[in-house]
């Protein structure tokens, strides 16, 4: 009698240290909407600033450190997200794969493809970003850090590369991805987040290339069995875009491309990417991945499609407000 109350109470107590669908749908859903609160309190501020100081909102959500703080707090609030869900839901913290101990040609390789994948794919999204154009889509003009000296440099790093690629990749590559395997499969997942990653960023300009990476990262979490893979995907292709944004602005260097060239070179790259990652996963990754296969269990079906259902319905009344108030 005392066993089995015992038995019980430890069961009850037990951690997972697995996630799973409902894990990934709930999770995506919180995430979904934490950066239009986010937003709106922030705009909310920049008025009131801007009311009782004379100062235009748009110069005070232009600033750096107005910049700077919501990046923080969005990442912040990332971060406890991924600890209350844990917490309130038993799960041990250690599920998302977070392995330090991987071999140093392993380290290499993922730096390396973190910097193919940026240079082999910006060419080709500025292609989509000239069609977009060409088709009369207001470009999305959203505020970002532009580093033009060693301090905003500095800022911009800390808060558009380090804070992001260890905050997203907490609940993208780290919950969702992983909670998704159960349901479509390794492989079936790499991409099924990645759609979900890119819906997170509600724009249509913000949708190919979000979810190119976001597959390229989780293949390597998925390859490595690290969440760190992941991270220094993330971070290399932020890093790297701030930087040439800094040499531009500094020294007027700029790799950008028009005309033919563009759509030639952009999918020449695209394609050698692809390649180069076929033949790295080919004669690399499946001789040294340690992954575990993922067992197939599916908890809650209908609430994904709900997450998918709102998150498009979300991502249509968006783009509709957006193409109505640039018309």
């Amino acid at each position: 009698m005392l066993y089995n109350r015992a038995m019980k109470q430890a069961q009850t107590y037990e951690k997972r240290n697995i996630y799973n669908d409902r894990d990934s749908s709930v999770v995506f859903l919180i995430a979904l909407f934490l950066p239009i609160l986010i937003s709106l309190a922030f705009t909310l501020i920049a008025n009131i600033i801007s009311a009782t100081t004379e100062i235009e909102g748009d110069v005070i959500s232009s600033n750096i450190w107005f910049l700077a703080c919501y990046s923080v707090v969005m990442g912040t609030a990332y971060v406890v997200l991924y600890l209350l869900y844990n917490k309130a839901n038993k799960i041990d913290y250690r599920a998302i794969n977070l392995k330090m101990k991987m071999p140093w040609h392993t380290y290499c390789v993922v730096i390396v493809l973190g910097i193919i994948a940026l240079f082999g794919i910006q060419y080709f999204i500025s292609m989509i970003d000239n069609l977009l154009v060409a088709l009369g889509y207001p470009l999305n003009s959203a505020s970002t850090i532009n580093p033009t000296d060693a301090g905003s440099f500095i800022i911009a790093i800390i808060t558009m590369a380090i804070v992001p690629s260890i905050c997203e990749e907490l609940l993208f590559r780290g919950v969702i991805f992983q909670g998704l395997r159960g349901r479509f499969g390794d492989l079936g997942a790499v991409f099924v987040s990645a759609l979900l990653f890119a819906l997170m960023h509600q724009s249509f300009q913000q949708l190919i290339y979000p979810f190119i990476l976001g597959s390229i990262m989780a293949f390597v979490v998925l390859r490595t069995g690290s969440l760190i893979s992941s991270m220094i995907v993330h971070f290399i292709n932020n890093f790297l875009v701030i930087l040439l944004t800094f040499l531009q602005n500094t020294t007027s260097f700029s790799m950008a491309l028009g005309g033919w060239k563009l759509y030639l070179i952009g999918t020449i790259l695209l394609l050698v990417t692809f390649l180069i990652i076929y033949l790295v996963d080919k004669f690399y990754f499946k001789h040294k991945s340690k992954d575990e296969k993922s067992e197939k269990i599916v908890y809650a079906p209908k609430l994904f499609y709900i997450a998918i259902g709102v998150s498009i319905l979300l991502f249509l009344i968006l783009e509709i407000t957006n193409i109505v108030s640039n018309t």
